[in-house]
């Protein structure tokens, strides 16, 4: 009896159930939460994503860093003019348009060339006070500053090798020298504040036998604050080619007094850009001659081949990056010529896509547009006065007075769109010495 009466307490709550299901809760509606609702579903998604991450990311995964680590990226303004000569006694300062902005004097300056000159300050509150440092041949060798027309001594040097220093308003002055002693060429490396420079010694000395000298490239400023000193190493007293061997890339860290390598001694360094970032350099064994050379990111080790044109039998150099590493130019020497001094000289000029896209590769007997109608001897790129605009430095008779030309390569940037691609302008006369910067 008792298991019946369970049985029938059992059948009524069922159908009570089924009851409720199909005539509607009698509970009154509650008015959703969206906010509480949106922050359950934001925290839905954050955890899928975290479970199983999206087929299409916003952002790409950031590339593991490259070893040895970059020490920072160079942050430098667009360059507001350059420098030039004609004549070793005198440099002209000029502004990107090639519109003269003043002199200097150089008394005792033995030639021109942007490794005996350097622009210690930024132009942006006029030329007066801005130190012009260069090299001297007095007293076995010298540095000098013309600073508001006065000529002052900086350092004694020895022979000296390379001058540069930090660029932009910065007055950070780094040279290399060198000298023959019985145990091999010493060279030494001396970096420093302009006024400080006699009171500090040789940050780096090197003595071999292997000829290799200290060439310093460029001085790495991160937040305004000099941090190190890139350099390769050059065959002292070479000459008789076109290409100068710079032979690997280092870095000194002057607050750490260390040493990193970035590319070893079989390396042949062809250029570094601006932001110090990117390097163009070929290998000098293992390699195929004639083959090409390498880009790499130093941030990444992101690598790519460009190779040479097929007649560029002597191989390649004075490779520069555009400011914002789009672009890259540089010359090739070639031809049927057995005279490696009297080849024919190609420029070549690629946009960094993905594709390495060609904007010029011509032999420069077919630039006469860019010399007033003549045909150059030869060409150099100098490097880039805006992230478009190429300095070309021509040759056509005399060595000594060759023309500086701006040229827009990419087709997409012309210089003044009405009048179509590839333009050049003249800009002045003279050995290129220098980029003024703000």
């Amino acid at each position: 009896m008792i298991k019946w009466k369970s049985l029938l307490v059992a059948a009524i709550l069922l159908f009570s159930s089924i009851a409720c299901i199909f005539s509607g809760s009698t509970e009154p509606d509650v008015t959703p939460d969206i906010s509480a609702m949106t922050t359950s579903v934001a925290a839905t998604l954050r955890a899928q994503n975290d479970l199983a991450p999206s087929q299409t990311p916003e952002k790409a995964p950031e590339s593991p860093p490259c070893d040895p680590l970059h020490p920072g990226k160079q942050i430098l303004a667009l360059p507001g003019g350059f420098i030039a000569g004609t004549e070793n006694t005198a440099i002209s300062f000029y502004d990107a348009e090639g519109n003269l902005l003043g002199e200097k004097q150089t008394p005792g300056l033995p030639n021109m060339d942007s490794d005996r000159v350097h622009v210690a300050g930024g132009i942006t509150n006029g030329l007066s006070g801005v130190p012009l440092v260069y090299f001297g041949r007095e007293s076995n060798g010298v540095l000098k500053a013309n600073i508001n027309s006065e000529i002052f001594q900086l350092d004694t040097t020895g022979l000296l090798i390379v001058l540069t220093g930090a660029e932009g308003h910065f007055t950070y002055i780094v040279y290399s020298s060198a000298e023959y002693t019985d145990e091999g060429t010493k060279s030494t490396l001396k970096a420093g504040e302009m006024g400080l420079l006699p009171k500090e010694t040789p940050q780096l000395t090197r003595v071999e036998d292997d000829g290799l000298v200290y060439y310093p490239l460029a001085v790495n400023v991160v937040n305004e604050q000099v941090q190190g000193v890139w350099y390769s190493l050059a065959m002292y007293g070479i000459g008789g080619v076109i290409f100068a061997p710079n032979n690997g890339l280092y870095y000194y860290d002057i607050s750490q007094n260390q040493v990193t390598e970035y590319l070893d001694e079989d390396s042949r360094l062809k250029g570094i850009s601006p932001d110090q970032s990117l390097v163009a350099f070929r290998h000098i064994s293992g390699g195929i001659p004639g083959a090409g050379f390498i880009v790499k990111d130093m941030t990444d080790c992101d690598e790519r081949v460009i190779p040479y044109h097929e007649s560029s039998i002597f191989g390649g150099g004075f490779a520069v990056f555009s400011p914002n590493n789009q672009y890259l130019a540089w010359i090739e020497a070639g031809g049927d010529s057995p005279d490696p001094m009297a080849p024919e000289i190609r420029l070549r000029i690629v946009k960094l896509d993905q594709n390495q896209t060609s904007l010029i590769d011509a032999d420069i007997s077919t630039l006469i547009s860019m010399a007033g109608g003549e045909i150059p001897s030869f060409i150099k790129p100098m490097g880039w006065l805006s992230n478009h605009i190429l300095l070309l430095q021509i040759h056509i008779h005399d060595y000594d007075h060759p023309l500086l030309v701006a040229y827009a390569p990419d087709p997409v940037f012309p210089m003044d769109p009405a009048l179509g691609s590839n333009q050049s302008i003249l800009l002045a006369e003279g050995i290129f010495a220098g980029f003024l910067y703000p």
